[in-house]
């Protein structure tokens, strides 16, 4: 399954890549050039050019003027020739009240402290402070335009790559978007809330009852399922394909509470060791709108 949504998302990949690249129309212009004895090179119009003494009055391309003494160039020509490219200033048109889908890729540094309470039997664990999971996520979602200004609708990130277990969540999904839909960059702040599931490892050391009267260390490995639901929040900027299409590039901070933490693997005779999960973190992601 994940290897055909990888599949998917290359496809559109290279297929965006395709349209943005096309061959821009050109338009031939005609310059004249100066060259300086500075090295520079000036383009544009000359003016006004007297025979006598070299002088030449020229107006270049960003329509500044100069006025130059047969001392300051070395040469000039007219009536060059040059492919320009011309630029695209068309506003591509957008979505307003249509349904758009999303895939994508998030880079996620979630924050976990597993909040650790020492006690007679568990005595220390390494867990101890915010320590960051790098999970990489296929990020999918769907919603509704509503004059463009406002899209409502659902987003999941699920685990591609990671160290964790588990790691994924859902939520609900709401941009508001405040750019004056002057140009093919628009830009809007998203809106969150998350349901999310990670599982993990944890180790915590208990003393070895094995050899008094030296002391010892052992380690515990526990299955810890933490369940949360969090708060989301950032900013992004939307660029503007074809055919009402765009990519997102997106950066978001997020704080999570904690709902049930569930505990496995615990040893025989021995009770639970004391963990109070928090976590924060940022995520970065990338994906395209169709």
């Amino acid at each position: 399954m994940l290897r055909n949504i990888l599949l998917l998302t290359v496809v559109l990949c290279l297929y965006q890549a395709n349209t943005f690249a096309q061959t821009k129309p050109r338009q031939v212009v005609v310059y004249d050039i100066v060259h300086l004895k500075t090295g520079k090179v000036l383009y544009g119009e000359i003016i006004e050019f007297n025979q006598k003494d070299g002088d030449l009055t020229f107006r270049d391309n960003y329509n500044r003027n100069y006025s130059l003494s047969r001392e300051m160039y070395d040469y000039f020509e007219e009536n060059v020739t040059y492919s320009k490219r011309i630029r695209d200033t068309l506003v591509r048109p957008r979505k307003s009240d249509e349904f758009s889908f999303m895939l994508g890729l998030t880079q996620f540094a979630a924050g976990t402290d597993n909040g650790f309470v020492a006690d007679d039997y568990y005595i220390w664990s390494s867990g101890n402070g915010y320590f960051y999971d790098l999970p990489i996520c296929m990020t999918m979602g769907a919603g509704k335009y509503l004059n463009r200004q406002h899209f409502v609708g659902i987003k999941a990130d699920m685990k591609l790559l990671s160290g964790l277990d588990h790691f994924y969540s859902i939520g609900a999904n709401y941009q508001f978007q405040y750019d004056g839909m002057k140009s093919n960059v628009a830009k809007y702040i998203p809106v969150r809330v998350n349901y999310g599931v990670r599982s993990s490892q944890e180790s915590v050391e208990v003393q070895d009852p094995t050899m008094p009267p030296f002391t010892n260390n052992i380690q515990k490995q526990f299955d810890v399922n933490m369940t949360s639901i969090g708060l989301e929040f950032g900013h992004g900027f939307s660029f503007i394909g074809n055919n009402k299409h765009s990519w997102n590039l997106e950066f978001c901070f997020f704080k999570n509470m904690v709902l049930s933490q569930t505990i496995t693997s615990v040893p025989l005779g021995a009770g639970l060791p004391n963990f109070n999960f928090s976590q924060a973190g940022a995520r970065l992601s990338l994906s395209f709108n169709f």
